[in-house]
């Protein structure tokens, strides 16, 4: 079904305020561009003595020649010109119908263009015209166009609230003045204040900026990238290490491998153990495996599965993998391959620092399919024990 008039009288307006102290609402017609008081009874009679509104609503022009008097042709919207609308008989029954002119879709395309619209499909599909963006004026303002940051701007992150107010001295320029001025401690910039528009100022402010690009800690580094490069500007979060859980697996003497072509390896089986953390506790499974390379006297390759289940009444089976590196000096190192003399070497007289990713197809711990872990760990024995610091 076609739409009244009086569905689409809103649509076919738009709304502003011709200055900021206008008690009064305008509307303009986006068919002919004419301006008018905000009236809902007003702009329905006025649509229906719109040239453009009629033509791209013929139900309506229907409507209004067997409802509505006779009403004299008023001019189409600048710069339409058509063939004149053809005679009315000279015994019509009922009122005779305006006079609408005839327009072809090239010639409505083309005005549209002029008046700097865009195509509006919302309304029967025709190439009427779009809702355009006013000026304080009323009239339509030129379009935006979608401009990519100038390369001198900003790459850093938000800047917090507190760092804007901090940045800038608050202060009334005159005493009778009822808003308050800004003035920006690193340019000397006097602004009206308003939070956006001052944090705004900080991402281009060049001495703000000079000072925040010292803060970043790759800076600092004793190597750095050139003062121009986009990664000198840039202020990355810093990832957070909360422990998450510890794991102790229990193991069967080390076999040894032999000499391989990356290194001497060993392979260390696991026979159980048990875990607890922040999200769960349960135990390991027998069959996990270590496979070691020993590259160097003082480093060994890590590279172990295991497998985790849950305390749960219906136990859930979770897959660890544990890539890194036992690393020390060479007499320890020995002394962590005899289970006795393990356990009276110090965690602290070596490093055995690894990664740790889970797995698990059961729902209820899907989230740690996405995370990453941290370990530390030693060796005790017939026993490894590791913390696991989850990276946030």
């Amino acid at each position: 079904m076609p739409r009244h008039v009086d569905e689409n009288v809103h649509s076919a307006f738009v709304e502003f305020r011709a200055g900021q102290d206008e008690a009064c609402t305008k509307v303009q017609c986006l068919y002919c561009q004419q301006v008018r008081a905000k009236n809902t009874t007003r702009q329905k009679q006025h649509l229906l003595e719109c040239q453009g509104y009629l033509q791209a609503h013929p139900d309506a022009a229907l409507r209004a020649s067997t409802a509505a008097p006779p009403i004299p042709a008023p001019t189409g919207p600048p710069g339409l010109t058509g063939p004149p609308a053809p005679p009315v008989p000279s015994a019509p029954i009922g009122p005779p119908a305006p006079q609408i002119p005839s327009y072809s879709h090239d010639d409505v395309a083309a005005v549209h263009t002029n008046m700097g619209f865009v195509p509006n499909p919302r309304i029967n599909g025709s190439p009427s015209l779009g809702r355009p963006s006013l000026g304080g004026d009323g009239t339509p303002a030129a379009k935006k166009q979608k401009t990519k940051p100038s390369p001198g701007g900003s790459s850093l992150l938000e800047i917090p609230l507190r760092d804007v107010h901090a940045a800038f001295e608050e202060f009334r320029a005159k005493d009778d003045d009822k808003c308050l001025s800004a003035r920006c401690s690193y340019c000397s910039q006097v602004r009206a204040k308003n939070t956006s528009r001052q944090r705004e100022h900080l991402m281009t402010c060049p001495g703000y900026q000079a000072v925040l690009k010292d803060k970043i800690p790759a800076n600092n580094l004793r190597h750095q990238f050139d003062e121009d490069d986009v990664a000198s500007s840039l202020a990355l979060p810093a990832p957070s290490l909360d422990l998450d859980f510890r794991m102790s697996i229990r193991v069967k003497p080390t076999l040894n491998l032999g000499l391989g072509p990356t290194g001497r390896q060993s392979w260390v089986s696991c026979i159980g153990g048990q875990w607890a953390g922040s999200w769960g506790k349960g135990i390991l499974l027998p069959s996990g495996q270590d496979t070691q390379t020993t590259v160097r006297d003082t480093a060994t390759r890590i590279n172990a599965r295991y497998l985790l289940q849950t305390n749960d009444e219906h136990p859930a089976l979770i897959i660890c993998k544990i890539t890194g590196w036992l690393t020390g000096d060479r007499d320890v190192m020995e002394r962590l391959q005899d289970p006795v003399a393990a356990d009276n070497v110090a965690a602290s007289r070596y490093q055995l620092r690894v990664t740790m990713e889970l797995e698990t197809g059961d729902e209820r711990y899907h989230e740690i399919n996405t995370g990453v872990w941290l370990g530390s760990g030693c060796r005790r024995g017939a026993e490894i024990v590791y913390d696991a610091y989850r990276i946030g």
